[in-house]
């Protein structure tokens, strides 16, 4: 059993995945029915059924999802560029079940199609090995003779892969993603096919310039911390190389195979506290009489284990367990079991001492792994939140809120982000705070506007901030739970003197609906904030390409951008982009008029100066040469 695990050591991957890619993953990686069917050679062999769902609008799919599983169906996964979704069926009978209940669907008026697909496993699993290499460029993984890292280095290497790298080749590294996408913009408006151009396409000229960059790239801003960063970590609960029950991650892709699980001991993204609440569950499960989970088998209660440990030195606890199989009184006993083995070490000696400031626990026996919002968490410690404090204020956290798992270098995000919106304090100023989640941003600037709004199509997010907002006294803050789009009467009402929209959305960028809306309304100023370059690139289109249509009001024009690390030794990064139009663009001509001025300047100094050094030593050739420019006459070279 253990020459087999580490054989299957040598399809670990080197990053890390998306939310949407690891949903669509371990959703579809499960099969937990899965038929044998004979071959010709009277070998068995599993089979995968699945379904797969089209004929709906992709932004739509989350909708869609929860409008299957009202009707009965499992929960259907997307990976963000299909444009269809999977359910993954326990067996054929499940999967023709779900069809029969699918018939005649519709959604938004669209009948929905089903196709039923069925696939072996072992096909199934070359495919994903295949997508694999692609994804990791084409090359070989070596061959496990030939590769001679520890299973600790290879995990690494899997959750932080460029932790062999020196940090200042990490921050170049991370400023080439962004830079690579801005080229790539300016090229885009710089070509816009044929059957885009209208009358409106000198709104654009300005991508004609010459220059790679369509605006100014700063210098990257690095993590104040580099380890030990990550207030908030998910751990995997299972079996290590040798069989032995293991709380941390796993050592490689689960739809490759890989299943064993290896503590974060040496893992330099997580914190010292994590590490040692990892150590002391694994420790409570040795003891146990339950076991940890099995993915393939579908055994066992110890699932998933979650942490959010803040700078504040609250901590949350989160432990997932199957109790299908249990009784309501085992379940009991061992929620009884987990408050005295977690309050025990509020009395240990300080090098052993934890005080767990909320633990929560959540009981799953669905096929999908880590912690889901389809079952509902119980609180057995404390109230079930812990708190951050970032830049003088004081946030509430939820086990379900998104924060920023690192909090100093957030604090440096938003700082830069309050610098670029540079609010003048001769003007009334409106901050839309869009996508504006637990309301950090909105919050940490409301003292430097007059009103903020924030709008966020998750309605427990919007009632986190209300009580965010409650929390640091702020009352010129309005919270909307919509999308942004259904929210236009909002932003076109807004006539303070400046608006300054901030958005900040998920890895996959916003609804192009979105962007169609800013367009249309009044704001000059757009602060945009994307963890993932490559996907915003296409609201980032968006907002530049010419007027039409769709894309009403005057195009945006991007001024500056900068990179932010706040994930030290992996290859995410942050990239903030300032997008601006009307009055704003008469300052960013300026900007550059005056940029390009000091660059002339600069090389005519440098060229007097060469031949100055030139004829220093030769005083015939200096006699005979022209004296040195005067002041006036620099100044008439920089007007030509």
């Amino acid at each position: 059993m253990l020459e087999y695990a580490k054989s299957l050591l040598s399809s670990l991957f080197t990053g890390k995945r998306t939310q949407d890619e690891r949903e669509y993953q371990e959703v579809e990686a499960d099969s937990p029915g899965s038929k044998r069917i004979r071959t010709e050679d009277g070998e068995s062999e599993e089979v995968l059924h699945r379904l797969r769902i089209s004929n709906f609008n992709k932004h739509d799919w989350k909708k869609v999802k929860k409008h299957l599983v009202d009707l009965g169906l499992k929960p259907m996964s997307k990976a963000p560029k299909w444009n269809y979704g999977i359910i993954t069926a326990s067996s054929e009978e499940d999967a023709l079940d779900m069809i029969k209940k699918m018939e005649g669907t519709k959604y938004k008026n669209k009948e929905l199609t089903v196709e039923h697909v069925r696939e072996k496993q072992d096909t199934y699993r070359k495919r994903m090995e295949k997508l694999q290499k692609k994804k990791d460029g084409g090359k070989p993984k070596p061959a496990e003779e030939d590769d001679n890292r520890t299973p600790a280095e290879k995990l690494a290497d899997q959750v932080t892969p460029f932790h062999k790298m020196p940090y200042d080749k990490q921050l170049l590294r991370k400023n080439d993603k962004g830079t690579n996408v801005l080229a790539k913009l300016k090229l885009k408006l710089r070509n816009i096919p044929a059957g885009e151009r209208n009358d409106s396409i000198d709104q654009v000229k300005w991508a004609q310039t010459k220059g790679r960059l369509p605006c100014k790239m700063e210098d990257p801003i690095p993590s104040p911390d580099m380890n030990g960063y990550r207030t908030k970590c998910e751990f995997t609960i299972g079996k290590d190389l040798d069989g032995k029950p293991t709380v941390g991650f796993l050592l490689g892709l689960y739809k490759l195979g890989i299943t064993a699980v290896l503590d974060p001991s040496d893992c330099l993204n997580v914190p010292d506290i994590a590490k040692r609440i990892a150590a002391y569950m694994q420790e409570y499960i040795s003891n146990s009489e339950y076991e940890a989970y099995d993915r393939v088998a579908k055994t066992g209660q110890w699932r998933t284990l979650m942490t959010k440990t803040q700078r504040t030195g609250e901590v949350m606890v989160v432990i997932q367990m199957k109790t299908a199989g249990l009784s309501e009184e085992q379940v009991a006993d061992e929620k009884k079991k987990l408050i005295e083995y977690w309050n025990s070490f509020r009395d240990k000696p300080e090098d052993e001492r934890l005080v767990v400031t909320t633990l929560l626990f959540q009981a799953w026996d669905g096929d999908s792994n880590g912690m889901t919002d389809r079952a509902p968490l119980e609180v057995l410690i404390g109230d079930g939140i812990v708190h951050e404090e970032l830049l003088g204020c004081k946030f509430r956290i939820s086990s379900s809120a998104f924060f920023q798992v690192n909090t100093p270098a957030a604090e440096v995000l938003y700082s830069k982000c309050a610098e670029w919106c540079n609010i003048n304090k001769d003007k009334k100023t409106t901050l839309l705070d869009l996508c504006c989640g637990t309301g950090t941003i909105g919050i940490t600037m409301a003292s430097a506007v007059d009103k903020v709004i924030g709008i966020e199509m998750v309605p427990e997010a919007i009632e986190d901030a209300k009580r965010n907002a409650a929390l640091n006294n702020i009352t010129n803050v309005t919270y909307y739970a919509n999308k942004v789009e259904d929210r236009i009467d909002v932003i076109e009402r807004e006539k303070n003197e400046d608006v300054v929209a901030v958005l900040d959305p998920p890895r996959s960028g916003v609804h192009s609906s979105v962007i169609q809306t800013i367009r249309s309304s009044a704001v000059n100023r757009v602060i945009y904030i994307s963890c993932d370059s490559k996907q915003a690139l296409g609201n980032f289109y968006g907002l530049c390409k010419p007027s039409s249509k769709r894309f009403t009001g005057e195009p945006f024009r991007p001024s500056r951008a900068i990179t932010i690390d706040l994930f030290p030794h992996t290859d995410h990064c942050e990239l903030m982009v300032e997008f601006v139009r009307g009055e704003y663009l008469k300052d960013l001509d300026e900007a550059e008029a005056t940029t390009a001025e000091q660059a002339i300047a600069k090389k005519i100094e440098e060229e007097y100066d060469t031949v100055e050094a030139a004829t220093a030593d030769k005083p015939e050739a200096a006699a005979d040469s022209e004296p040195a420019p005067t002041e006036e006459q620099k100044d008439a070279a920089v007007e030509e």
